[in-house]
């Protein structure tokens, strides 16, 4: 009698274990659906917009040091905006739409952007209306001439 009651009594730990397992399974998947209906997917493309946020700045401080806008803009001011565009294809990866604006902030305290800015782009007109994710970033810059431009890069990813 004393070694089936030893049987019995392993057969209902065993069922004790196969409980607590199945109970964590089930805690589990809970926390798992909790999880995906409070997250959206719009979280995924928010860190899609904070990369092509850092992208935008790294590359507005890579022409800025490189001395690119003193070279297109103030150098050679008739084929500038074919030069800025070719460097920025050239820094920029190839899935990348880009927009930027010069503003020519020297001259009149009064009315601190030039009335024409500078526009090279890549990107179709109604590219960055479109597109979900669009991120920008703009710096001040002073070149050696001592003219103050502010830029604006605008980037989204093509396809999106």
């Amino acid at each position: 009698m004393k070694s089936r009651k030893n049987l019995i009594e392993a057969h209902e730990g065993q069922a004790r274990i196969l409980e607590a397992v199945i109970a964590s399974v089930i805690i589990f998947l809970t926390f798992s659906a909790t999880f995906y209906f409070i997250f959206s997917s719009e979280d995924v493309f928010s860190q899609e917009t904070v990369d092509l946020n850092r992208l935008s700045y790294n590359v507005l401080h890579q022409i800025a040091e490189s001395g690119i806008i003193e070279e297109t803009l103030e150098e050679n001011p008739q084929s500038g905006n074919f030069q800025l565009k070719i460097a920025l294809q050239e820094i920029l990866p190839a899935n990348i739409y880009f927009n930027l604006t010069i503003f020519n902030c020297t001259g009149n305290p009064s009315q601190p952007y030039s009335d024409e800015p500078i526009i090279v782009s890549n990107a179709p007109d109604e590219k960055f209306m479109e597109s979900g994710e669009v991120a920008s970033a703009s710096i001040i810059y002073t070149s050696k001439r001592g003219n103050i431009y502010y830029l604006v890069l605008k980037l989204t990813r093509a396809g999106l």
